[in-house]
């Protein structure tokens, strides 16, 4: 088949500080086949799904449109997300006549004008391809799905796994769909069933963990294609953000209907067991200092880039500091200006250092400090997601015996590169802070002694009640008491 293939992730959040520009993807990763830019994108393995390779290894001939990816941050502005959209309707365009189109999407993209932009994005690739030309869509199970998405997909898709080390495993399912759809021997039928909550859950732990390879044992028998669980992507304050179940079945709605709206009941009535638990940060501190061998993990979910909040947070360092809490290393603090004054400094240097509390109130106040100047690296990287990314130019600085990584790309923290690039061994240290909320837990659980998810003040707060929200569909889990009616029944 000829494949039409195209990429555009961006985690929205309306919380935010960060703005969110074509310089954003740019940093991260942006190809664009009308101009050219970014073309050494072109065989990069975005998320673990390599686009070329997934059509060329099934015997399809891919053509790329768009490629871009850039960290959460604010809802696109200023025309950004126009721009990228158009570029893949162009891209289209010019590739026709093709056989099917595969779409690598988010699930949770908002801007100015469009709270779901995948939606309006489908729509208008079904408008180009018409009724017949089967297109197939991928979505983070972070999403926020929309109706308009469910109507003009043939299939719809989520990973199910967090961290997300099953995204090429599921674009391999959406095109084993495909193909069977262009053989005559499939003709997916797809139900929702939206579920009026919002939360944070871990497929990687129990009791989570059997119920989602309980749904992964179902897929492929009694005529079931596909089953997803949109956990929903809370910081983005839009009318399709809660959770939901999709299922796809094989010519039957009365069955996937039926099934959706079980598994969505299970879903329900686990959200309590199921919604991550994170710890208080004073806790948090108070377990750190207690430590005697580690190294102790801190997740600082609150100040994660990867959730869309800026990196630069002190919270935690302050935390370390006022409570003389030594022998502790934390990557990466956003903060290019510092990494600058750092880089001027040199190795070896001591100096006064004012670094981070810069984006807004989610990141506290600056730290002032008499740090010591470990390490330079300009073009330090790390493993993210099955590609290797820039950290940007950054530095290592001691104080009263932290180590503090100083970056300028903002990024979470997925690998323990982000010590080791900076040549910080993490496991000779009692206390790690990383700033991310899960994914990190693919590379460092085989080091940690212990690890603690800490909840803050910052932009991605587990406190659902405490944002501001005015989008919403209400009523909501947790945001409304119980029982209440949505989406035509009571939840109990």
């Amino acid at each position: 088949m000829k494949v039409f293939c195209a990429t555009m992730i961006h985690e929205s959040n309306s919380f935010s500080p960060i703005p969110t520009s074509l310089r954003n993807f740019a940093e991260d990763v942006l190809y664009r086949p009308s101009t050219g830019e970014g073309s050494h994108h072109l065989g990069t393995v975005l998320a673990e799904v390599d686009l070329v390779d997934l059509m060329t290894t099934r015997g399809h001939e891919p053509i790329v449109g768009l490629i871009a990816n850039a960290e959460p941050s604010m809802p696109l502005g200023g025309g950004v997300y126009e721009t990228l959209r158009d570029e893949i309707i162009q891209n289209l365009e010019q590739a026709l006549p093709v056989d099917a189109v595969f779409l690598f999407l988010h699930g949770a993209q908002m801007a100015e004008k469009f709270p779901d932009c995948e939606s309006d994005l489908i729509s208008r690739v079904r408008k180009i391809v018409g009724p017949d030309i089967p297109i197939g869509v991928e979505f983070d199970l972070h999403c926020n799905i929309g109706a308009q998405s469910l109507e003009d997909a043939d299939i719809l898709l989520a990973c199910l796994e967090y961290p997300h080390t099953d995204f090429r495993i599921r674009a391999d399912q959406v095109m084993d769909i495909l193909e069977r759809m262009a053989a005559g021997k499939c003709r997916p039928a797809t139900a929702y069933a939206p579920i009026p909550m919002l939360g944070l859950f871990r497929p990687s732990e129990q009791p989570m963990r059997g119920f989602v390879d309980k749904l992964k044992d179902m897929e492929g028998r009694d005529n079931i294609l596909a089953i997803s669980l949109a956990h929903c992507f809370a910081a983005g304050d839009g009318p399709d953000t809660h959770a939901g179940v999709v299922v796809v079945t094989n010519d039957d709605q009365e069955q996937a209907d039926r099934l959706a709206g079980d598994i969505a009941k299970e879903f329900w009535h686990q959200r309590e067991a199921f919604s991550v638990q994170l710890t208080p940060l004073k806790e948090a501190l108070e377990q750190a200092g207690k430590v005697n061998r580690g190294p102790l993990v801190i997740a600082d979910c609150t100040d994660n880039p990867g959730g869309g909040a800026a990196g630069d947070s002190t919270e935690i360092l302050s935390g370390l500091l006022a409570a003389g809490i030594g022998n502790a290393a934390i990557a990466m603090i956003w903060d290019p200006v510092a990494v600058e004054t750092v880089i001027k400094a040199g190795v070896g240097a001591s100096l006064p250092l004012r670094f981070g509390g810069k984006a807004g109130p989610g990141s506290g106040s600056p730290v002032d400090a008499d740090v010591r100047v470990l390490a330079v690296n300009k073009t330090a990287r790390q493993h993210a997601q099955g590609a290797r990314v820039a950290l940007g130019p950054a530095v290592a600085v001691e104080t009263a015996g932290i180590k503090i990584v100083l970056n300028s790309i903002r990024q979470q923290t997925f690998s323990p590169e982000c010590f080791t690039e900076l040549g910080i061994d993490p496991a000779a240290h009692r206390v790690l802070v990383v700033k991310s909320s899960q994914h990190f837990r693919e590379t460092f659980s085989d080091m940690a002694e212990q690890i603690i998810y800490a909840d803050g003040t910052g932009t991605v707060t587990g406190d659902f009640c405490s944002r501001d929200y005015r989008n919403l569909t209400r009523p909501i889990w947790p945001l409304d008491p119980l029982p209440f009616d949505a989406f035509g029944r009571t939840w109990t």
